[in-house]
Formats: structure tokens, sequence, C-alpha cells
């Protein structure tokens, strides 16, 4: 009698399936010839520049998988070779796909948009303050630091700082740069929203929410410069980004031009996809409040979108292979980088002067269009402080902000993200070990010509000591940005 779960047990541990090293050595392949072919972030990953050693890193995996003795050991040696990129877009997905809401006998019924209120809505729709409220640093917690807004009955934390002889500092918190992070926007703007044609468009209540945030922020920074403020800081720490009014909100801090960051896309279906929507954009999807003159404006940008199209059919993308033989200097527009010119981060152009096209039109080609009214909110000193989780779309606001001089840096290394994703794409399956992997399609280029992904440096460093307090750093942030505006001339 006792014999028989013994016998169960080992004909359990008999089934168990063997450890399949070739197996797991055919999904390394698989993936490192799909970053070949998609990862846009390849060429810079594997230049002398980025700091990375993708041989290496090629060699090490190879080698930690022919040793591995089982799943688990194999599957270190995959993730370990993706987390060696450092790039928190190219990234393992731990969650299971969505199963299809359709079908299912017990799923519930879908709410009805057009009968909720504005607090019903937008909690239904998935906006939620689910961003770090207080900032990065507590600066809230300093003798003499005055908070006029404490995010909660308002969007964004913000307060006052005294800087002694360097005067009295604004210090505004932004948690998020998703609109859908910003829930008292969105009931401010539900009942603009809710009907149009007779129908719920979630698309125009995302749109207004966003123009709402921006209209409150710029309200905002109007309030501080008001109570005395001539230093503004900015807290985008912890802030793991959003959509692109990163580049957009630059231009509230200042009324001279910002230009926009290169965009470049992989050469793949990714890449034509993007040049496709642009060149639908400027034809037949143009508003159709485009005017003659207009439409004439527009043909230089749209040929120069159409050559660009053409040129991904007619000339063969080069095979990326060499990435795990040797680098190569970063060049985005060499053949062996696998990328093509796409306009800006901004858009088609990376800067518009206003007036040039008609309000609607503009908008398309240039996003920050969308808030040209609110162009200098804010006239004075910018410092803007990051950690080393400001991550994507708060490190374009870095990046934009520190490229066109509009801010001063404090604090460490942002996370690098850089650019991710500007159309939409399944992950990568790995047939045997199903793993997913999110793998990114595009390239916003810095400055002095290197690709954001690698992060932005501060222009004050400011790392944490060994036993110093949280509170501590803060203190000593707020005298490195003092002592930085008594040191100027």
């Amino acid at each position: 009698m006792l014999v028989l779960p013994i016998q169960q047990g080992c004909a359990s541990a008999n089934s168990a399936p063997a450890f399949d090293r070739a197996a797991w050595q055919q999904d390394y392949h698989l993936l490192k010839q799909t970053l070949q072919q998609h990862y846009s972030h390849l060429a810079w990953m594997a230049s002398p520049q980025s700091g990375i050693d993708l041989p290496a890193l090629d060699r090490q995996t190879q080698t930690a998988l022919q040793q591995a003795h089982d799943d688990n050991a194999a599957r270190q040696a995959i993730v370990g070779f993706q987390q060696g990129f450092h790039d928190g877009h190219f990234s393992l997905l731990t969650s299971t796909p969505n199963s299809p809401e359709t079908g299912s006998s017990n799923e519930p019924k879908l709410r009805a948009p057009l009968q909720d209120d504005k607090l019903d809505g937008c909690a239904a729709l998935g906006y939620e303050q689910d961003s770090k409220i207080a900032f990065s640093l507590p600066f809230e917690t300093l003798p003499g630091f005055h908070l006029t807004s404490d995010g909660l009955s308002e969007a964004m934390r913000s307060g006052l700082a005294d800087l002694g002889q360097a005067g009295k500092a604004a210090v505004l918190r932004i948690p998020t740069f998703s609109p859908k992070g910003y829930p008292l926007e969105c009931q401010r703007v539900w009942q603009s929203a809710v009907r149009q044609a007779g129908k719920f468009d979630s698309e125009k209540l995302f749109n207004l929410t966003d123009q709402s945030w921006f209209t409150t922020l710029g309200q905002r920074l109007g309030r501080l410069r008001a109570a005395g403020a001539d230093t503004l800081i900015l807290d985008v720490g912890d802030n793991s980004g959003g959509n692109d009014s990163g580049d957009a909100m630059a231009r509230l801090l200042t009324d001279k031009t910002v230009r926009s960051a290169p965009l470049w896309m992989v050469r793949n279906k990714a890449g034509k996809a993007y040049l496709d929507q642009w060149i639908s954009d400027l034809t037949r999807d143009l508003p159709d409040s485009a005017n003659a003159t207009d439409k004439a404006r527009l043909q230089g940008l749209l040929q120069d979108f159409r050559q660009k199209r053409a040129e991904l059919d007619s000339q063969p993308s080069e095979d990326m292979g060499w990435v795990w033989r040797e680098q190569r200097r970063w060049a985005p527009r060499a053949s062996y980088s696998r990328l093509i010119a796409a306009g800006y981060a901004s858009g088609a152009v990376d800067h518009l002067e206003p007036g040039s096209y008609s309000q609607a039109v503009a908008e398309t080609l240039f996003w920050p269009a969308q808030t040209e009214k609110l162009k200098g909110s804010w006239l004075g000193r910018v410092y803007i402080v990051t950690n080393q989780k400001t991550y994507s779309a708060a490190e374009m606001f870095v990046a934009v902000s520190r490229d066109n001089q509009v801010a001063k840096i404090v604090g460490v290394r942002t996370g690098g993200d850089g650019c991710g994703f500007m159309t939409p794409s399944d992950p990568l399956l790995l047939p045997h070990s199903k793993l997913r992997f999110r793998i990114p399609d595009c390239v916003r280029q810095r400055a002095d010509g290197g690709d954001e992904v690698a992060g932005i440096l501060p222009d004050l460093p400011l790392q944490a000591r060994e036993g110093e307090s949280r509170r501590a750093l803060a203190q000593r942030t707020l005298q490195a940005i003092a002592a930085d505006i008594l040191a100027q001339p």
C-alpha cells in the first residue's frame, strides 16, 4: 500500500521534460536575429560611445547557455543578456497576455461612458493618480519650505523654498507625463469630451485632458512667479514617462526658440508604417480646414517623406550581424546603423513659427503647437531634479530642456530608456522558453549626436553620500542650486 505513492512520484519525476539546451540556444539565436532586424538602439549599443561591449556580452551568454544544466540557469543567461543593454524599453514582459474579452460567458458588460458622470467615467477609463505625489526628495520636510499645493486637491505638488541670498525658488513636482495620471484634469473636461457626433470619443477625452493639464501647469507657474519665486525647480525624479508631452513642456519654460530632437526609425516594417502614416496625414487625412496655402507649403515635407519611404523599398537594409563581432563608430546616417531619418520628436518639423499654417494643420505637423499659447509661462532660471528612475518621456523633457539651454540638470544620470515605440507592435515571443520581450523601434538624437538611451548626465552631480538621509540630500540639492545661482555673473 505504501509503495504506490512512491511509484507515482517516480513516474511523475520521470515524465518531467528533460533540459533541452539546443532549444534554449535556438531561442537565443532568434532573439539576436530579431534585435538585428528590429532594435532601433542596436547600432548605438554596438558603438564605443555606449560603454557596452556587445561581442563580450554575446560570448558571455553563449558560454552561460553551454554550461547551463537546467531551465533556470538557461533563463538567467538570456535575461542577463537583455539586462546587459541597460535599456528599459528593451524589456522582459513578466505578465501574461490578456485573454480576449469576447466570447466569455461570465465577462461583465462594458460600461456606457455616456451614462457616467465625471467621477465614474474617468475612474472607469483608467485615469488615476498612481505616480508618486510627493517630491522625489523630501523638500517639504525642510525648515522654511512652504507648500502651495499638496498635489491632492489639485494636480502636481508645489511649494516655495528660501535659497537665502540666491532668492526664492518655486519647487514643482511633475509625477508623470501621461495625461491618464491626472484624474482631476479628466474630470475638468469630462462634459466637453463625452459627446461628439452623439457618441463617446476616448481620444478626444485624452487630448482634452492633456491640454487641461498643460493649462493648469501654465497657471501654476504664474502663481508661483506671483508669489515671488525667481527660480524654478522642476522635480522629475521617479517619473517613469508617458507620452510626447515631455517635448512640448520645455516650451513653457522660455520665450526663446526650442528645437526638438531628430527622430530616427529602424529600417523595417515599423519605419515603413511610420512614414506611411505621415504621408497619409499630409494628404488624405489632412484636416478639412487646410487651405490652398497650407497645401502648397506642405509639398516639401510631403516629398521628403515620400523619398524616404521609397528609399526603404529600393535600398536593402544592411545585415547587422557585425554587432556581435566588433564595435563601430555611432553614425545614425551610416547604412550599417539600419536607421532612417523620420522627422523629429515633435512631429514633421523641429520648430514652427506661429502663423506658418492654419491651426489644425500646425497641430498635425508640430504637436507642441497645441500649447503655443502657453509658451513662456515661466521666464526665470530653471533647474530640473532627476534620479536613476527618471525614464522615457521624462528623459525626453530633460534632454530637450538641456540641449536647448532652457534648464540645468541636478542629481544623477537618468535611467536610460530613450525613445521607445512610435508604432504599435507585438512583443517577441521565444518559442521554447516562452520569454516575451518588447523591442523599441525609434531613436531620439541628442544635440551632441548621441542616443538619448544613454541617459542624461547632470550639470550639477549630486550622489547620495554614505549614511546620508534623504532629507540631508534634499537640503544639499537646494544648497547646490543656490551656490550655482550665486556663481553666475
